[in-house]
Formats: structure tokens, C-alpha cells, sequence
């Protein structure tokens, strides 16, 4: 169906066209094409207005080449981390995708990102731990609770069989509150633990999603045969986890560089390029052997590409267009 203007959007309207499956799909294919060479980067890859306190905003974009679509993602953040402030009613969403059409350069859509950036996150790790987890995993390890995480375990059942979830978070309403949403929607067993070494005890997988900027995560809690997959806005491992874990594994080098951990531990010599063991688009290419015994640790440090955001932004937008489905702000010329 051709559209003459843009169409927006909502949240609630992109939850009801997103479908979980086909996120993790979709997912894996735009880590594939990054790998191939198949995404034009915005230059520069980052524009950002970045105050000391309070609020900051990024955007980032790209255009894809195997699909006649190019994005933005304009999204604000706590300078402190958090994408919440409890103070005061949400007004408007904090994250958003623009779409054009690469043929002709017009907008095509505007839509709040707020559900399927969570759900974009949350398949790219399905789609490591789908590769990477020990044969049989099913103990499921949560560090934290905030929108990111209640994403996460409705699109990792989709792809992996999970009979328990461990959720621990910075205060004990947050995780109990996670355990009892998560436990009414879902079929594995949800629970809240007090600590995070009580939720690594006998975890097969750990998804790891804060803001804190002190290391929490130590090595010698994470088990034989465990994958570990973070994405923390700053470093939530410890540094031996980095260094001694079998395979230290990224989604892209040359971005997670950009990573505040990542780049303070290359200054200071702690890791090197020597220290990657791939990234996991070659995992996915079959260029590397991905787990290679069942006893092995591996830890994934991703930075999330908005490759994946764009691509997901198209499917999202096709179907709105098939359904009917957003708000039409009409073009005249």
C-alpha cells in the first residue's frame, strides 16, 4: 500500500505490530550484514550534546543496503544513566526512529522506539546465546530490572527453553515488582534473589542490562559453561572477566572501542586487539568455531548496532502500512 505523507507511530501501536519471532530474525540478519559490508554508516556515526548533569542526547544512523530505507535514532539519557525520571510525568517518548525512503529521500515514518529498541536488545543477545549457550541451558540469570530487562525474557522464550529466571536488581520493590509481572505473563518459574551471586549460583545464561558505572560482576561467581552477554551503558564486570574468561567476544569491534570500558582498558593496556576472540558475526558466518566445550565461559560485550534498529523499523513500518495501522500526517506539495 503506497502512503502519500509520514506516519506515526506510537508505542502501543508498535508493540501490537512487533512480532517477537521475527525480531530475532530480523536481528540476526542485520548483525550478518554489518559483517558483510552491508551498511552505510552515518559520518559521523555519532552526533551527540553530552551536559555533565541532567539529560543527554544522541543520534545515530545509517542506511541499509538491502533494504530501500535509511534511519535515524534520536534517543535522551541520563548523564547518570537511566532512561527514567520519577519526578515527573512523561510527556512524550525519549526515543525515536525517523525512516526515509533511500529512492526518493522522503520521511516515511515516525514511531516511538521505546518498546522495540528494549526488544531489538534483548534479540541480538537471543541470537548469542541461541549460538553460544552450553547445551541444555535453561537458568536464566536477569541483572536488572528496568525496561531492557522486562524485555528481554518474553523474546528470549520465543527462542530458548527457559524453566527458571533469576532477577536482582539495585533495590528489592524493582525486582520483586519484575518477578511478579514477568511470573503472570510467562511460563518459567520468575523470582527475585537478594544478590548477584546468588542469581550466577548454577546460572547457564546472564544477561546483564544496568547503569551502574562500578563493576559489580566477579569472575570467580561465574560458573564453568556459563555465557554471559552485557550491556551496561558502563562497565558492569569486573576486569578478569574481560581477561580470563575462554572467549571475550563483541557484536563489533571498531564500535565497542567507543564503549568507556572497552576504551579505558585499551589506554591502560589492560586489553589489546590481541584480546578479542571474534565478533559475533563471525561466529554467526561459521569464519570462527563458537563453543567448542561445554565447560567454557564466554562473555559478550555489546554495544547494540543501529543497523538492527533500522531494519526493525522497516518491518515495523511495512506492516503498519498493511494493516492500516499509525497516525497519517498528510503531504501536500
Amino acid at each position: 500500500m503506497e502512503q502519500k505523507g509520514l506516519i506515526y507511530l506510537s508505542n502501543q501501536e508498535v508493540k501490537r505490530l512487533l512480532d517477537l519471532r521475527q525480531a530475532i530474525e530480523i536481528t540476526e540478519q542485520a548483525l550478518r550484514d554489518h559483517s558483510e559490508g552491508r551498511v552505510i554508516w552515518s559520518t559521523p556515526e555519532d552526533l551527540a550534546i553530552k551536559p555533565e548533569t541532567g539529560w543527554q542526547s544522541w543520534v545515530t544512523g545509517c542506511a541499509l543496503s538491502t533494504h530501500p530505507v535509511a534511519g535515524f535514532r534520536i534517543r535522551s539519557i541520563k548523564a547518570a544513566g537511566g532512561s527514567r525520571d520519577p519526578l515527573r510525568p512523561p510527556r512524550g517518548p525519549r526515543r525515536i526512529l525517523i525512516l526515509s525512503d533511500r529512492d526518493g529521500g522522503e520521511i516515511l515514518a515516525i514511531m516511538d522506539e521505546d518498546w522495540c529498541h528494549a526488544v531489538r536488545t534483548a534479540a541480538a543477545a537471543t541470537v548469542a546465546f541461541r549460538l553460544l549457550a552450553r547445551t541444555g541451558s535453561s537458568v536464566l540469570a536477569m541483572l536488572g530490572a528496568g525496561d531492557t530487562a522486562r524485555a528481554a525474557v518474553p523474546v528470549m522464550t520465543k527462542a530458548l527453553k527457559l524453566k527458571e529466571v533469576r532477577v536482582t536488581s539495585r533495590t528489592p520493590e524493582s525486582r520483586q515488582a519484575y518477578a511478579r509481572e514477568l511470573g503472570d505473563q510467562l511460563g518459567p518459574n520468575v523470582r527475585p534473589v537478594e544478590s548477584t551471586e546468588e542469581a550466577l549460583k548454577g546460572a547457564d545464561l546472564v544477561f546483564s542490562a544496568t547503569t551502574t558505572s562500578v563493576p559489580f560482576v566477579r569472575y570467580e561467581w561465574l560458573e564453568e559453561g556459563t555465557t554471559v552477554y552485557s550491556i551496561g551503558k558502563h562497565q558492569e564486570m569486573e576486569n578478569a572477566v574481560y581477561t580470563n574468561t575462554d572467549k571475550f567476544i563483541v557484536d563489533s569491534w571498531i564500535h565497542c572501542k567507543k564503549k568507556s570500558d572497552i576504551d579505558r582498558m585499551l589506554r591502560e593496556k589492560i586489553l589489546s586487539d590481541k584480546s578479542l576472540y571474534a565478533e559475533l558475526p563471525e561466529l554467526l558466518a561459521g569464519k570462527k568455531p563458537g563453543r567448542q566445550s561445554e565447560q567454557e565461559r564466554i562473555f559478550v560485550r555489546a554495544i547494540g548496532l543501529v543497523n538492527q534498529d533500522i531494519a526493525i523499523a522497516d518491518y515495523i513500518y511495512r506492516r503498519a502500512l498493511d494493516a492500516g495501522v499509525g497516525t497519517v500526517l498528510p503531504f501536500k506539495s
